[in-house]
């Protein structure tokens, strides 16, 4: 079948398009065309195929096959008659079903990882608390406790635990809060150890924010200096900054 297809592209009329690639092959579904249109037509196509793969006498082995179907997405019943159709008339492998579309679940999940989570309570030992975005924490973290974001973490109150920023790799994470006290800080895969400050009151700035510089190490500067080292942080936080 590759060599059959080795040339290009095959069509049959409008509505699926067959389409060579490096190693692989492309169907791309016509999103304005009718199911019952790219059904009838699909079966035209393999059944073109099959006849191409009989006169030539090649040998059939499995293709991976990547089905497109841009504007369009596929209900669960849908995907699965396509499948079925595929699986019984041809040899192909169906590697990715894919659309263009953004589901709902996916817009949440996105809109989740970009926005800021405000939490107030208390996390105690053994307790972890976990944010899919960025992260504002009112509270105190006990020793033993620990605060975890894929974003950034803001923290007005006591850390006495673990903040995790970036825990899934984002180095531009940073974390915000009083490092006075005794805690543990993680950014991405860097960690440091923060001890207590025996400072006098008057010498003692209330937060800073740990970031990764340039040298990939964990470090600290003043919060006046946050917005100049990451400047996109402040669309997603807003004026957050300010008062924190």
């Amino acid at each position: 079948m590759a060599n059959i297809l080795a040339e290009g592209v095959v069509k049959v009329k409008q509505s699926v398009t067959l389409k060579g690639t490096k190693g692989s092959f492309v169907l791309s579904l016509d999103e304005a065309a009718s199911f019952v249109s790219i059904m009838k037509e699909l079966n035209e196509l393999l059944e073109h195929l099959n006849s191409e793969q009989k006169r030539s006498k090649e040998v059939q082995k499995e293709i991976l096959l990547e089905i497109k179907t841009g504007n369009r997405l596929l209900s669960q019943e849908q995907q699965e008659l396509i499948i079925e159709e595929i699986n019984s008339n041809s040899t192909f492998l169906i590697k990715t079903i894919t659309s263009s579309v953004v589901t709902v679940t996916k817009a949440i999940e996105w809109q989740k990882t970009v926005s800021l989570q405000m939490e107030v309570q208390t996390i105690r030992s053994g307790q972890v608390l976990t944010a899919p975005g960025n992260l504002l924490f009112i509270g105190k973290v006990h020793p033993g406790g620990m605060l975890r974001a894929k974003g950034s973490i803001f923290i007005i109150g006591e850390l006495m635990g673990t903040a995790h920023a970036g825990f899934e790799g984002n180095i531009n994470s940073v974390i915000v809060a009083d490092f006075h006290t005794n805690a543990q800080i993680r950014i991405a895969d860097n960690v440091q150890i923060v001890e207590k400050k025996n400072e006098h009151p008057d010498n003692v700035r209330k937060n800073e924010f740990a970031f990764i510089n340039d040298l990939h190490i964990l470090d600290f500067h003043s919060l006046e200096q946050l917005k100049k080292i990451r400047p996109n942080l402040d669309k997603v936080i807003g004026g957050l900054s300010e008062w924190v």
